[in-house]
């Protein structure tokens, strides 16, 4: 990602050409920007905090509920995926009735 958000005459040699290709008006974007921004957005579109730390592949923490709670939590990841899915889908193609609106 950070090749691909270089200044001009940042190229690295052998590395992509397409130096501005994800350059953003607020600064870098780092990998870690995408992981802490998908579980937010599935918090606010009504994931459960369970399920987005399994999406995350986070180990659970309290002994208890790892011996005894062994659920994989497939069904609800399988629907909590396709909702960021679609909130990505609707941030990069925005249908006509959409209107963004700005804070003030």
């Amino acid at each position: 990602m950070a090749d691909r958000q270089s200044d001009p005459g940042g190229q690295i040699a052998g590395r992509t050409k397409q130096i501005d290709a994800l350059k953003l008006g607020g600064g870098q974007c780092r990998p870690h920007d995408l992981r802490r921004t998908g579980p937010s957005s599935m918090a606010e579109l009504g994931a459960l905090p369970d399920v987005i730390e399994t999406c995350l592949k986070h180990p659970e923490e309290n002994k208890m509920k790892r011996i005894y709670q062994r659920g994989t939590y497939e069904g609800p990841m399988r629907d909590a995926w396709p909702l960021w899915g679609e909130r990505l889908d609707l941030l990069t193609n925005k249908p006509a009735n959409v209107v963004t609106l700005r804070a003030a």
